[in-house]
């Protein structure tokens, strides 16, 4: 119980009050453009990080630390009149309870991206229309918001990943990436509906059992905490199974995952451990079996 309660006042009280929610690093790689179309995008990165870092996204007062997030954005090519294709890569990550280390929750690579940007542009947020450049952002900045606080609380990302759905049923295929057609090994429609389809439930409960009960808790009881995440992960294995079909939400999270997973169970200094992550993980057994291979050395 005092476990709890000193988590409580660690999310409450620990930062203070801020209406913002993201810290965000925005990066900009303009190689492969044409002089005409980098002068053009000149003030692309200045004006994506201050709409991400600037705008308030739960609609109140944020009174948590600010979720540390990552866009890089690598422009594909520029064509006709300030038609752009881009491909980003998001990436966020929160801090785990009484350590100095952080636990990436997402990271995600599309290559889908295409819309039009005039020189000196103003990002507005408006979710009563569907814009190429603006709602793109929206959508997995509510994305981040859902996966931060489903590590928080049971289910607690359920609003935000309603507000990535609304934007996916306003695209339509109005543009490229915004169909559930599958293929590939991401699609961010598929994604979001997954996170909200009730077949999926019991992975969120296992990302949240995962984090609150398995990470925050080591630091106060190490080997609770270590079987915790076990639990966690064979949950997210049986559910893999009986899907019996591949699952963007599943496959990114051990992506995500796996290199913490692999670092964390060194700690419970059993090499049988890592036999069990083969079966849970199969996709990432060479970086399983280096870390068994450390134990005793």
């Amino acid at each position: 119980m005092k476990y709890y309660l000193s988590l409580l006042l660690v999310f409450f009280f620990y930062s203070t009050l801020s209406a913002q929610e993201f810290d965000c690093d925005v990066t900009v790689d303009v190689t492969n453009l044409s002089d005409r179309f980098r002068e053009n995008v000149a003030n692309f990165e200045q004006s994506v990080e201050q709409y991400v870092n600037d705008y308030r996204w739960t609609g109140e007062d944020w009174g948590f630390d600010k979720i540390k997030c990552a866009l890089n954005i690598v422009f594909l090519n520029g064509e006709g009149e300030n038609r752009y294709r881009a491909q980003i890569f998001i990436g966020s990550q929160r801090p785990v309870y009484k350590s100095k280390k952080n636990s990436i929750e997402v990271r995600i690579a599309d290559d889908k991206w295409e819309f039009t940007f005039a020189r000196n542009q103003r990002i507005d947020h408006n979710e009563s229309r569907f814009d190429e450049m603006a709602s793109f952002l929206d959508f997995y900045m509510y994305l981040v918001l859902g996966y931060d606080a489903d590590t928080y609380a049971k289910r607690g990302g359920t609003k935000y990943y309603q507000k990535a759905t609304s934007i996916a049923v306003f695209a339509g295929s109005a543009s490229k990436g915004w169909d559930a057609t599958g293929g590939g090994n991401y699609n961010r429609v598929e994604l979001i509906n997954e996170l909200l389809g009730p077949s999926f439930t019991p992975f969120r409960d296992a990302v949240f059992h995962y984090h609150y009960n398995g990470l925050d808790l080591l630091a106060e009881k190490k080997n609770e905490a270590l079987n915790n995440i076990l639990t966690a992960l064979e949950a997210v294995a049986k559910l893999r199974t009986k899907l019996n079909a591949r699952s963007y939400a599943i496959k990114l999270f051990f992506d995500t995952k796996y290199l913490e997973i692999a670092e964390t169970f060194l700690q419970m200094n059993d090499p049988s451990v890592y036999a069990r992550l083969n079966t849970y993980d199969p996709s990432h057994q060479k970086t399983y079996d280096e870390y068994k291979d450390k134990i005793g050395k």
